[in-house]
C-alpha cells in the first residue's frame, strides 16, 4: 500500500473560477489541447495498468471492464452491485472515450452519460442556481470537437473497498493519477482529482 501512496496523495488542480469549464479561464481547456496532441494507448492496456494499480492496493482485478451500451438500459448499476458484492452501486470507477479512441474521463459513482452541449453558449448554462447543465467532461469533449464513443464504458467495480479503508474517490484519483503516471492521455486531466 506504502507504494501506492503517491498515486493517492496527488491532488494538484486548477482552483477557484481556474478549476471551471464554465467561467471564462482556459486552464482546463489548455490541458485538454495538450493531451489530445499526445498519443493515446489501447483499451486493454488501460485496463491492465488499471488493474494493476487496483492490486497494488490489493483490490480485486475487473476481468472484463467492458460494458457494452445495451447494458445501460437494464439497471446497470444495481446488476453490478449485486453481481460484484458492493455495498453501494457508486462503488465503481468508469472511465468512457471519445470516437477517436482517447479517453475522455476517470470517474466514479453511478451517473454514467455522454451528454455534450450543442454551442459554446451552452457551457454556462444552469440546470438550478447551483446546478451546472452540462459536465465538465462533456463540454471538454465539444470544445476539442470529438465525440463520445457510445458504444461502451469501462467499468471497474470497487469490491472490497471498505476492507482497504479507503473512500472510492481515493480509489479514482489513484487510478488516474497511475493512468497519468503510464503515459496515457486523459482529456478531462484533472477531474479524478476533484
Amino acid at each position: 500500500m506504502e507504494k501506492t501512496r503517491e498515486y493517492l496523495l496527488e491532488t494538484s488542480r486548477p482552483c477557484g473560477a481556474y478549476s471551471s469549464v464554465h467561467y471564462d479561464k482556459l486552464t482546463r481547456f489548455d490541458k485538454a489541447k495538450e493531451q489530445a496532441e499526445l498519443k493515446g494507448k489501447n483499451i486493454q492496456e488501460i485496463i491492465d495498468y488499471t488493474n494493476e494499480f487496483l492490486g497494488l492496493l490489493g483490490m480485486n482485478s475487473a476481468i472484463n471492464p467492458i460494458i457494452e451500451r445495451e447494458a445501460f438500459e437494464n439497471n446497470l448499476y444495481k446488476e453490478i452491485k449485486e453481481k460484484n458484492n458492493l455495498k453501494d452501486e457508486r462503488d465503481i470507477v468508469w472511465m468512457k472515450f471519445t470516437k477517436d479512441g482517447l479517453l475522455g474521463v476517470v470517474a466514479t459513482s453511478n451517473d454514467i452519460n455522454f451528454q455534450v452541449p450543442y454551442d459554446l453558449s451552452d457551457y454556462k448554462e444552469k440546470i438550478t442556481k447551483n446546478k451546472w447543465k452540462y459536465n465538465t467532461s462533456g463540454i471538454i469533449i465539444h470544445y476539442l470537437n470529438k465525440q463520445w464513443d457510445e458504444s461502451f464504458v469501462l467499468i471497474f467495480p470497487l469490491q472490497n473497498i471498505s476492507e482497504k479503508k479507503l473512500k472510492r474517490g481515493d480509489v479514482e484519483r489513484g487510478i488516474g493519477n497511475y493512468l497519468i503516471k503510464k503515459e496515457v492521455p486523459i482529456l478531462d486531466f484533472f477531474s479524478h482529482r476533484y
